[in-house]
């Protein structure tokens, strides 16, 4: 086989042989091919705000099991056992969440899906998610989910949210992602022919309900957010490295042109 020659850009020697490492300066030639991207060192997991957000929550979480070993804490203070469990499962969902937000704004310089915003049925239409680690990934996995999120009414005169899954791509299994480098992962998809109903009135209703009552109730405001923010085709891609688990999702609008206009 012909090994081809080269010329180092750092030092400007040629080599000769095939050599995948500069003869005078040392320089490998796949740094050269693919240089790093110019980043900021990782941040110092000390350095994030959400480092110290799951240190309090966690803090949280131990006052919990602290109330929930003594009873006589909980009778002085007028809380219920029943009280001190969902605080104690609220503490550690949170503080589980918050350092991991941490450990992935410590891992990667940017994680971005995008998509096209809209796009008629029958065409092809592209979803490009971009991750920039700071350093070598082992093993990286990645997956594209086309998704219809619609409402269906009940036999009661309820609305249920429902949703199906459309398509399914596998972009990365167990693969290695480069430090300081930008990996750019497609995923092509047929814009379906929008059937289901993606707008209810009566679940507008519901959630403008919700909302109001989130004065009392915080956790209802996100419930009101996630019903009405419900309907529609989504792109969603899904990163899993370690234990580490995030979902990226995006609204595609899809339409028809025929005799009437669709759309959803």
């Amino acid at each position: 086989m012909t090994q081809l020659a080269w010329d180092c850009a750092a030092c400007g020697h040629h080599n000769v042989g095939g050599s995948t490492v500069c003869e005078a300066c040392g320089v490998a030639k796949r740094y050269l091919d693919d240089p790093p991207l110019d980043l900021p060192y990782p941040p110092h997991i000390t350095a994030l705000p959400a480092f110290y957000a799951g240190l309090l929550w966690a803090a949280a979480a131990l006052l919990g099991m602290l109330l929930l070993a003594e009873p006589g804490w909980r009778t002085s203070l007028g809380l219920g056992s029943g009280f001190v469990l969902f605080e104690l499962a609220s503490s550690v969902l949170a503080a589980a969440s918050s350092l991991g937000e941490a450990l992935w704004q410590r891992s990667f310089n940017e994680m971005r899906l995008e998509v096209p915003d809209a796009v008629q049925s029958g065409e092809t239409f592209e979803a490009t998610l971009t991750l920039v680690p700071y350093d070598r990934i082992p093993a990286a996995h990645v997956t594209f989910t086309l998704v219809d999120r619609f409402y269906q009414h009940q036999d009661n005169g309820g609305v249920q949210t429902r949703s199906r899954q459309l398509e399914r791509q596998v972009a990365l299994y167990g693969e290695p992602l480069s430090g300081r480098r930008s990996h750019v992962l497609k995923a092509l998809f047929p814009a379906p022919f929008p059937a289901t109903r993606h707008t209810d009135v009566a679940a507008e209703a519901l959630a403008s309900l919700l909302g109001l009552l989130a004065f009392i109730v915080p956790g209802l405001g996100f419930t009101a957010r996630n019903l009405r923010e419900h309907g529609g085709y989504f792109v969603s891609a899904k990163v899993r490295v370690g234990w580490l688990r995030r979902t990226f999702k995006r609204r595609v609008f899809a339409y028809h042109v025929g005799s009437e206009l669709y759309v959803g």
